[in-house]
Parts: C-alpha cells; structure tokens; sequence
C-alpha cells in the first residue's frame, strides 16, 4: 500500500487523474466519500482515522474515537446521506461517529464478532452480521435491535449489501444468499440494543456459483444488479440479474483480465462499474443498458 488517495474524473474516455493525497502515517484500507458533502473519510490499521475536505483541502485527523480502546479502524460504512460512521469495533460492536462533529454516539452490539456492515437505503437502520452468522438489524435512533435472524448458510458471514427491497448476505462458503427485504423490520426488539432470540428466514435465491469467500456484494442504483466478488480465486467476480434471480453467463468471462478483485462498485446511476484489483488498477466497464438510458 502506498498511502495514497487518488481522484479521478471519470468521463468514459481518458478518465483523467485529478490529484492524489498521500498519508504517510496510514495504509488506507477503507475510504468512502461523506454523502454529497465532498469530504472523504479514510481509515486503516490505525486507531486513528481521516476526514478529507477535497473542495478546501482540508485534512483533518481525529485522533481516536473517545471512550473506544480499538487499535485498529480498518473498516467502516457511511450511511447514504452522510449523517452516521459506523466503523467496525471489537468483541461484537458497532461504533456509531457523527459525520459531522466526528464524536463518538453510540455503539451497537451483537453475539460474536463483526465482520459486516450496511446501512438501509433511507439510514435510518445499519445491517449488522459476523461470526455466529445471524443478521442484525438495528434502528440507529434508538440504539435498539429491531430484528435478528439466522442466515441459512450457516457459517460466518463475510458480506452484506442492501436494496430497497432485497437483501444479500455473503458467506465464508462463498453462498450469497438473497433475501426480500421489503417489509423489513420486524417489530421483535431486545433490551440494551441486542434482539434475544433469533427468527428464522428462508432466502428468495441461493447463489451458490463461488466456491471461496464472498468477500464483496454490491447492489446497483435500482436494485436490478447484485455483484458479488472474492478475493480468494482470480476474476472470482460474478453479476446476478436480481429480478429473475440467474447470474449472468455472457460477463465477466474466462477471459476478462480482472485478476484478483479487492473492491467494486457501480456509480450513481450503474453507467459504470468499477472494479479495483491486486495489481493496483481500477478497471472501468460500461454497462450499456444503463448507457442508453
């Protein structure tokens, strides 16, 4: 890792780099930007992590996150309007951070340890599994778990991504399961933020075509798109057509040169999808349906 944050302007053609930020005391492994107020937030191995202004410039480190003794910030989510951090705490905690004063408030807890987070579309819940392989549900104004049920899978969770009516839940198996999510939540609520016992759900679909980890889901901007990636088998990238529940056959191929992927994502409105692997590149592809709109 470089310690390096880079922008680029994408436009379809050259997509040019705009600048680059180095950090020199912190190998980011996570970044996202603060909803659409232009700051990004980036952390890493580090107790510490950074918010970066990129219309001023400003950098500002927050040091720590009072009343929190984790060493490390590796990994977070910001819900969709930039209101909530949630970074990924030890022994089964959610840190909640304001996006805005960046101070610690509210944690979140669950049985076992935390391994993935998302926010509901509208911010209003964070999602919530690790590994005892149930799923959490918690509405974040008032700190209490509004549904807890056991992914069918069985094993410990790797992934979570949601839609405005589905959810998918990645596994260590390499099983994404797809749940309909659209009368969620449920109205079973636990005392001191935790549900006491957990229900059962029956997923919609079970994709079973990766046979490592799914260490990556990721939904499009209408829901009509589920990537899922690994990062244990090389081009281990997969793209499910949600409304009919197959995967697509005819990308990515046996010969798309995605090597092993890290990341991904769609842009605003899934022009785009962008693949980031471990050779340090970020590919671009064009989805044409999307183009045409």
């Amino acid at each position: 890792m470089d310690k390096m944050v880079r922008f680029f302007r994408v436009d379809g053609d050259t997509n040019p780099k705009i600048h680059g930020i180095h950090f020199p005391k912190m190998p980011i492994t996570c970044a996202s930007f603060l909803g659409d107020s232009g700051s990004v937030v980036l952390s890493g191995r580090r107790p510490f992590f950074y918010v970066y202004d990129a219309v001023s410039g400003n950098i500002q480190k927050i040091p720590s996150i009072v009343g929190r003794g984790e060493r490390s910030l590796e990994k977070f989510t910001v819900s969709p309007d930039g209101r909530v951090i949630a970074f990924v705490g030890n022994d089964g905690y959610v840190i909640l951070v304001d996006g805005k004063t960046r101070q610690w408030i509210g944690d979140l807890k669950m049985n076992g340890s935390v391994r993935a987070i998302t926010f509901s579309e509208d911010g209003e819940y964070v999602i919530g599994s690790g590994s005892d392989g149930d799923v959490y549900r918690w509405h974040i104004g008032s700190r209490r778990c509004v549904e807890r049920f056991h992914n069918e899978d069985g094993t410990i969770t790797s992934s979570l991504a949601v839609s405005s009516n589905f959810l998918a839940v990645g596994a260590e198996s390499g099983v994404v399961n797809l749940y309909n999510d659209k009368h969620a939540p449920s109205s079973s609520r636990g005392r001191g933020g935790l549900s006491l016992t957990a229900t059962e759900r029956s997923p919609l679909k079970s994709i079973m075509n990766m046979t490592t980890s799914a260490d990556n889901v990721c939904f499009n901007h209408d829901g009509q798109i589920l990537a899922m990636s690994t990062r244990r088998e090389t081009n281990g990238l997969k793209l499910l057509h949600v409304p009919t529940a197959t995967v697509f056959s005819n990308w990515p191929t046996s010969k798309t040169p995605l090597k092993y992927v890290w990341s991904m994502d769609f842009s605003p409105g899934s022009k785009y999808l962008a693949v980031g692997n471990d050779h340090g590149k970020c590919l671009l592809y064009r989805l044409k349906h999307y183009w045409d709109e």
